[in-house]
């Protein structure tokens, strides 16, 4: 059984905790959007963690992550759950693209980001949150959630939807909310990742295959 050497777990320790605390504290909200989708960098870390350490060791950072978070919630684990499914699916990609020997894999794997990031993102909100959120904080009646949305859909569209209504609402959050937030905040991650990950490339290829002293 191959064994961990001492400085992996301690930088997967390190990155965990980033994660963690930019998940929990640094988040904020933007008007053009709805009042409950969050601005939040904490993949950062996870993507920094994905290209020194590879896609398993990234993947644990969002599983500790999500376990920490629990017990905070406000959702019922279910925000949390959705955040799981993103943080793994976005991390993976990037940590494989970025161990094979293909040309410019920095950039692909960057430009996997919004590509996932955008893909998980529908498919999370139409299947779980928006679901959940109906059911947990409306009884089932999404007339409320339109009422929040309204606005929001009302300012990104210059004023040119008026007409928002059970049968659409749907269609209308993915195109004016989900797809727009979500490539807004992948871009986000990946315009502050990208210089951080230039200045570490030398320390990357330093770890690349990680000490074999200190085994545990």
């Amino acid at each position: 059984m191959k064994k961990i050497s001492v400085k992996r777990v301690v930088m997967i320790a390190i990155f965990s905790a980033l994660t963690t605390l930019l998940y929990i504290y640094v988040k904020f909200p933007l008007p053009i959007f709805p009042s409950f989708l969050d601005v939040n960098i904490s993949m950062i870390p996870v993507i920094i963690c994905a290209f020194v350490l590879g896609p398993i060791d990234a993947s644990i950072c969002v599983l500790i992550r999500f376990l920490l978070k629990l017990p905070l919630t406000s959702t019922a684990y279910v925000g949390e759950l959705a955040d799981l499914i993103m943080g793994l699916v976005t991390a993976i990609p990037c940590g494989l693209i970025y161990k094979t020997n293909l040309k410019h894999k920095s950039l692909i794997a960057f430009i996997s980001v919004p590509i996932v990031w955008i893909a998980i993102g529908i498919i999370t909100n139409i299947y779980i949150n928006i679901p959940f959120y109906v059911d947990f904080y409306f009884n089932g009646d999404m007339t409320p959630l339109i009422g929040m949305c309204s606005d929001a859909f009302n300012l990104i569209s210059f004023g040119h939807i008026n007409n928002i209504t059970v049968d659409n609402f749907m269609l209308y959050y993915v195109l004016l909310a989900v797809v727009p937030f979500n490539l807004m905040l992948s871009l986000i991650v990946v315009i502050v990742t990208a210089p951080i990950h230039r200045r570490l490339r030398i320390i990357y290829d330093k770890i690349g295959s990680l000490d074999k002293q200190n085994e545990i």
